[in-house]
């Protein structure tokens, strides 16, 4: 589905935005016991990586109350953090997927086949 962030309205931050506002976002099995239960090295192919590349942008108002929503219902601690700061919700827009889970190199997604998968 679409990534959602909570981001604190820094200016630093909204000035990065502004001026470039890609990013990467790296998945790998490592982060989970498979890896280390089949005797692989992190950087083993076979130890699966997804890298998702897109750009980070701020929600419209028609899609806050749905990021809102999804955020708080998935992180409730998220509701007390101190309003104070500013929070805003952003969501990534994905371009581009990589799939690095064998030898001899990526597989690419397209955004496309990754939003019509059914869970």
């Amino acid at each position: 589905g679409v990534t959602l962030l909570s981001c604190k309205c820094v200016n630093i931050l909204l000035l990065a935005f502004q001026v470039n506002s890609n990013a990467s976002l790296t998945v790998s099995l490592a982060q989970t016991p498979y890896c280390k239960r089949h005797g692989y090295d992190p950087q083993n192919p076979l130890c699966a990586h997804i890298i998702f590349v897109g750009s980070i942008v701020k929600v419209n108002d028609s899609e806050a109350g749905l990021a809102k929503n999804a955020l708080f219902s998935r992180h409730p601690e998220m509701q007390s953090w101190p309003r104070d700061h500013n929070w805003f919700f952003a969501k990534f827009n994905i371009t581009n997927i990589w799939v690095l889970d064998y030898f001899g190199g990526l597989k690419i997604v397209t955004p496309e086949e990754y939003y019509s998968v059914k869970p």
